[in-house]
């Protein structure tokens, strides 16, 4: 296993995209051996930090650009995944919002009787578990 200095992680950082698991594999390293790395040199995070920041940056460029039409369909998409799915482009305010609307009323369910479901009754149909729903609580 290669030891891990300052030079050699820089040079693996490079189009890494911040992403310590292909540094550890430039390294031939474990990705622990660079989560330890990096605990004890806080200069190395930072830069690994500006990495991911770059590449969130780059698909933002992307999206930007694909808005005044000189961007192709396939880096568009991938650039949109990558602002919607990463935490750095979560953190910048991309995502999906999922809104639920409800009426406000609380539902209890209870399970009054359960019956085997996987065995069958004598005339051969299944038996179901019989469920109430009690009216809006609170």
């Amino acid at each position: 296993m290669a030891k891990i200095n300052q030079k050699t992680f820089k040079l693996a950082l490079g189009n890494s995209g911040g992403n310590q698991s292909i540094i550890a594999k430039k390294l031939q390293v474990t990705r622990g051996a660079i989560t330890k790395f990096l605990s004890k040199n806080p200069k190395m995070r930072e830069l690994l930090n500006m990495e991911a920041e770059r590449i969130i940056d780059v698909a933002e460029n992307v999206v930007n650009a694909a808005i005044t039409n000189k961007e192709s369909e396939d880096r568009l998409d991938t650039s949109k995944w990558k602002l919607l799915n990463s935490k750095r482009g979560k953190a910048r305010g991309y995502g999906i919002k999922n809104e639920i609307e409800h009426s406000g009323k609380v539902f209890e369910v209870k399970i009054t009787e359960v019956e085997n479901a996987s065995s069958t009754s004598e005339s051969g149909d299944e038996q179901e578990a019989k469920t109430s729903v009690d009216g809006p609580s609170g």
